[in-house]
């Protein structure tokens, strides 16, 4: 023990000596893996987020396609539907996107009766006390400068206009779900966008047991060929196979300069400078072993190693914590007026971080020892000449 004591001690003597060369080492290192931590925790963040938002989603949407596009469906299916064992109730919903103008956003138009009140920051009145009536989402109400008692215009199908009064606003607790979203009357949502009273956009389908979705998603197919069912779990796999692709677009980028940082050590570690030559020929002299030489360098890349890697997560913690993320915000959210906040503080596992770790540390160190190796099996004074 005392003799690995003794070469740790070494090591970090000569990486005190060469601290130029080791500060730029860690400098870029550090970036490299702060930036894929970064990476890493913020898709996980989202799709932990996802998760989170569709907890409370339908477990099956019945939707209508007609020439491969969404198109409203008859409420009369609603009834049908029900009839079918191990369904509970189907409820016709009223929705759809609204683009305002003013800020270039598009909002999402929800139709409801009522809005619960611990859902809300600020409500004066229930939402169907009469029909010119909104809740917004705290985006909508921040980029419009509106608050309760204020007045959203909005342009009919018919070019008509029509100003609701906000009756409340939505807590920050449910941005991720209601930043962009507006909340009217059905009725009055019906005459906004022009669906009569026998259509709905879709239909939510509750169903008893959770393992019977695909089944009574196959027999609603079956009853009306023109129907897509969309059940939660394809909703979250979708959801995930999305964040993969746009995380794809990051890691391609940090795979270009991972690759450029790994050229670059290899080429510093293949080519050991005059005094490591003359360290490592000295080392041998008094009877240092190539073990010994070995031992030395892995403690080397591993001390540089380790620096960089905590070094990285404080960079990733940074960036998640206090910036929010701001280099993925745009990739990853999609492009996008309303963007709505959630909380990407790092969750650090080993499943997510242990590989992307790997392959950051293995390389550095590998191309410590490989030119390390070679000397060490050469003669101490051929060493000394080189």
């Amino acid at each position: 023990m005392n003799r690995h004591l003794r070469i740790f001690e070494f090591a970090l003597s000569t990486l005190a000596r060469s601290w130029a060369k080791t500060s730029a080492v860690v400098v870029v290192y550090s970036l490299l893996v702060g930036l894929a931590a970064s990476l890493l925790l913020y898709v996980k963040a989202l799709g932990e987020e996802a998760r989170l938002v569709l907890a409370g989603a339908p477990e099956l949407i019945v939707q209508r396609l007609q020439g491969g596009r969404h198109v409203l469906v008859p409420v009369s299916r609603a009834e049908e539907i029900r009839r079918i064992r191990g369904v509970g109730t189907v409820t016709p919903r009223v929705w759809g996107y609204y683009y305002d103008p003013p800020t270039s956003a598009t909002l999402t138009f929800w139709g409801a009766e009522s809005v619960p009140a611990d859902a809300l920051d600020f409500s004066t009145g229930e939402l169907g006390g009469e029909p010119s009536t909104c809740v917004l989402g705290q985006g909508v109400a921040d980029v419009r400068f509106l608050d309760v008692g204020g007045r959203l215009p909005i342009r009919r199908h018919d070019g008509t206009l029509v100003a609701p009064r906000v009756v409340g606003v939505f807590t920050a607790d449910s941005a991720l779900l209601t930043h962009d979203l507006v909340v009217i009357p059905t009725a009055e949502l019906r005459r906004i966008f022009g669906i009569a009273d026998e259509l709905a956009t879709d239909l939510a389908v509750e169903v008893t047991n959770p393992r019977e979705v695909e089944t009574v998603a196959r027999k609603v197919r079956e009853a009306w060929p023109d129907a897509r069912t969309i059940s939660r779990r394809r909703i979250l796999d979708t959801y995930d196979a999305v964040f993969d692709w746009r995380a794809g677009l990051w890691a391609a980028i940090l795979g270009c300069v991972g690759t450029a940082f790994a050229v670059l050590v290899w080429n510093q570690a293949s080519a050991l400078s005059a005094e490591e030559y003359r360290t490592l020929g000295i080392l041998k002299a008094v009877g240092w072993s190539p073990r010994n030489i070995l031992e030395w360098k892995l403690w080397e890349g591993t001390i540089v190693s380790a620096v960089s890697v905590l070094t990285g997560l404080l960079v990733a913690e940074i960036h998640l914590i206090w910036l929010d993320g701001a280099l993925f915000t745009r990739i990853l959210k999609g492009w996008s007026v309303l963007f709505p906040p959630f909380d990407t503080a790092p969750s650090l596992d080993a499943y997510t971080l242990l590989p992307g770790l790997l392959l950051a540390v293995a390389p550095y160190v590998a191309a410590s020892l490989v030119p390390a190796w070679r000397a060490a099996v050469t003669d101490p004074d051929s060493v000394m000449r080189s």
